[in-house]
């Protein structure tokens, strides 16, 4: 590569190294995934003049909600 800078996808690293991951076991497959889970956070967009703020003094508080969706 010709460039001062390179990435790489982590998912490409966990592939790489996912039997060391999983020490001791037969890895079968592996295949990145996602879950969407229910964040249960209410902003009145109407009511608050600065939603980002808003949003950032929201997150820390929050806990993680079931999941809802599962994307492979």
């Amino acid at each position: 590569c010709d460039s001062e800078y390179s990435s790489v996808f982590l998912s490409s690293i966990l592939h790489e190294f996912v039997h060391e991951l999983f020490a001791g076991m037969k890895v079968l497959g592996c295949y990145q995934f996602r879950v969407t889970r229910n964040s249960n956070l209410f902003v009145d967009e109407e009511a608050v003049k600065n939603l980002r703020a808003k949003i950032q003094g929201e997150l820390p508080q929050r806990h993680f909600g079931d999941a809802v969706r599962l994307e492979v």
